[in-house]
């Protein structure tokens, strides 16, 4: 009986995992999941800079790099979904307050 709950836990955990992955687009590198991370990055940069950051703020560099991440990121995509990206990024930065 003992093994039997083991074995039924083991397989709730494992679903569990799959389904946490499946749900943020397979560790966050979908187009879509990308092209959010930049759209935050660059009103985060923006709203740094209004507040009187200089580009050699440590701040301001952390996005930066941030920022460079995501579009390393953005250069392994497929043309396909580069086009996803770049359609979901325009939208989200027109839609920004």
């Amino acid at each position: 009986m003992a093994k039997m709950m083991k074995t039924t836990l083991a397989i709730l955990i494992i679903i569990s995992l799959v389904l946490v992955v499946a749900s943020c687009g397979g560790g966050g590198s979908s187009p879509k999941s990308l092209a959010k991370q930049n759209a935050e990055l660059t009103l985060e940069g923006i709203k740094l800079m209004s507040d009187g950051a200089t580009l050699t703020d440590p701040k301001l560099e952390a996005v930066a790099k941030k920022q460079a991440d995501v579009l390393k990121k953005v250069e392994q995509l497929s043309e396909a979904d580069k086009a996803i990206y770049q359609e979901e990024l325009e939208r989200i930065l027109t839609e920004a307050p």
